[in-house]
């Protein structure tokens, strides 16, 4: 007995001792991942001109976790981030890496827990807070990457995100007549999803999900988009044959079209967008706007706005401007109310020769406002309804795209004046116009329009 007893305690010390030894090596490489992660976010905040504020992290790697008390970067002119008890969790893989080389390599598998993020943009004067927010993130970027944005697009990325709640901080919205407690209601947001995914093999981002919801708002968002990195000389040699094989006025109509849109661009390389497909989708329920007199307006208000769109486009090579291959569009505005301060609505009669709003107030009332597009490359139609307190009207549309500016191949335009001082604008562009518009039975003015957007026949 005496001996098991000897055995156990030897073999109980052992244990102790073993267990010292990992805690006392946990306690070591911990205190070193956090301070080579804070030196790492200081030379990222020192490079890209912000400055670290706050900071204070722990690490344990034998639990894989490190927990992020606050982390603040400024830029007092610029945007800023705030970060209030996160605690993340990396791979095996990771730590294993990390004990070998004394550093994260690439392949990461990240998840946290944030109990609260902030985002200020100082120029803009936005303010979010998201609130209780899980982030996984598996991919392969490192410090290097995050100080260098083209060297992202190298590695593939998948991101999810999700918040239990998102408030929306603008300091100025009671000049746009909005109570405190109303501004309350509609800008702070439940359910806020985000979900990517980048694939560098094709330089390919794809957006599944992005969505944000509260009782005045729903809103969602996925769209797929291809990158394309190009260099100064290969921008300079495009440039350079574009305007040596192509005609004066070509080059002069070319620049009409839509440009290439730029995302990044640093010494001598860009990023560019090659192709864009989008699926978006808005619903406004203004029942629960209560707005104010304000500089703006003496009253503002709608039932609901709904809108729907599908939308894909490509960088042509040769051309360098984009095609637009389908554009699909729904929009739907009711029971609309907007009645203008004094100083706009003088505006609004000016710009009428001084027919609308002669008695010092312009108010339009839109009762229903619905407005469908189709288009597949490279043709397309549009339809038009609208029943308001000023005008009645009615369109019907086809055009074609095929070409850098559209062209309208038919389209019919009814429509019918709901008080005198339309009425009487309607006469006086008859009169410069020097024809008179036709009406049907109904009272409805008739205008047949065709030809390029920017030289439109009217009949």
């Amino acid at each position: 007995m005496k001996k098991f007893l000897k055995k156990a305690s030897i073999y109980l010390l052992l244990m102790l001792l073993i267990a010292a030894a990992v805690f006392s090596l946990n306690y070591f490489l911990g205190r070193k991942l956090a301070g080579d992660l804070e030196n790492d976010l200081k030379e990222i905040a020192a490079e890209n001109n912000y400055q670290l504020r706050y900071l204070n992290i722990n690490s344990n790697p034998l639990l894989r976790r490190v927990e992020v008390n606050t982390l603040s970067f400024q830029n007092n002119s610029d945007q800023s981030f705030e970060l209030n008890g996160a605690e993340i969790e990396f791979s095996w893989q990771q730590i294993f890496n990390y004990l070998k080389d004394g550093k994260f390599l690439a392949k990461k598998d990240i998840t946290a827990e944030i109990d609260k993020f902030s985002f200020y943009d100082l120029q803009q004067n936005n303010h979010f807070d998201f609130y209780n927010s899980s982030l996984s993130y598996q991919g392969e970027i490192n410090s290097q990457s995050v100080k260098e944005p083209l060297q992202l697009i190298k590695n593939n990325h998948r991101l999810n995100i999700a918040s239990e709640e998102v408030i929306y901080d603008y300091p100025f919205y009671r000049s746009y007549g909005i109570t405190k407690a109303n501004w309350e209601r509609i800008s702070t947001f439940s359910d806020f999803a985000f979900n990517a995914d980048y694939q560098s093999q094709n330089q390919k981002l794809t957006v599944n999900d992005f969505a944000l919801k509260n009782e005045f708002i729903d809103y969602q968002l996925d769209f797929e988009t291809v990158l394309e990195e190009r260099t100064e000389a290969e921008v300079e040699a495009a440039e350079t044959s574009k305007t040596a094989s192509e005609p004066e006025e070509m080059a002069e109509e070319m620049e009409t079209a839509l440009a290439e849109i730029v995302l990044y661009s640093r010494q001598n390389q860009k990023l560019l967008l090659k192709e864009l497909q989008s699926n978006y989708q808005l619903a406004l329920n203004g029942e629960l706007i209560n707005l104010s007199e304000n500089e703006l307006f003496n009253q503002f208000s709608f039932a609901e706005l709904n809108l729907d769109s599908d939308f894909a486009m490509y960088l042509d090579s040769e051309k360098k401007n984009y095609q637009i291959q389908n554009f699909d569009l729904n929009f739907d505005l009711s029971d609309f109310q907007l009645v203008l301060k004094e100083n706009l609505s003088q505006e609004v009669n000016q710009s009428s020769f001084g027919i609308l709003a002669q008695n010092g107030e312009f108010e339009l009332n839109i009762n229903s406002l619905n407005y469908l597009q189709q288009f597949n490359h490279p043709k397309g139609r549009s339809e038009l309804d609208l029943n308001s307190n000023l005008i009645d009207a009615r369109l019907n549309a086809e055009f074609n795209y095929s070409e850098e500016i559209p062209y309208i191949s038919s389209s019919l335009l009814k429509f019918k004046a709901k008080n005198q001082s339309v009425e009487q604008l309607l006469l006086f562009a008859q009169l410069l116009n020097g024809d008179n518009f036709e009406q049907d039975e109904e009272g409805y003015y008739q205008l047949e329009i065709w030809g390029r957007l920017d030289n439109l026949n009217f009949e």
